[in-house]
């Protein structure tokens, strides 16, 4: 018969019958503020017709992928419209921008609470 293995060498999982699920945009995050945000930064750096082909090309992947894919429409409108690298840069200052800044009070300790 063989020797089983001693209870330290089993992995440790832990089986839920409950989960939650968070629904992000206003929710946790202030999702009014980082859009304002990214128009402002938008607008700034290449101009309100650039930024409202922004957002109509953001809008449109939300409607195909049934999520908000922020780089995703950056990455469109560098390749489809723009063809202009320093769009880039916009990726950049987003995947660095302050979203822990953007957080609702509280949001952190909900989803802890809930863990």
């Amino acid at each position: 018969m063989a020797q089983s293995e001693p209870d330290s060498a089993r992995p440790m999982t832990t089986m839920h019958d409950l989960v939650f699920l968070f629904d992000v945009d206003n929710t946790l995050l202030d999702n009014d503020r980082v859009e304002a945000d990214l128009a402002a930064r938008l607008t700034e750096a290449y101009g309100v017709d650039a930024c409202k082909l922004y957002w109509d090309i953001f809008e449109q992947r939300r409607r195909e992928l049934g999520y908000a894919d922020y780089l995703g429409a950056l990455e469109r409108i560098r390749l489809e419209k723009m063809h202009d690298p320093r769009v880039l840069r916009m990726s950049s200052w987003l995947v660095d921008y302050p979203f822990a800044d953007r957080l609702y009070a509280g949001a952190l300790e909900a989803v802890k609470h809930l863990q």
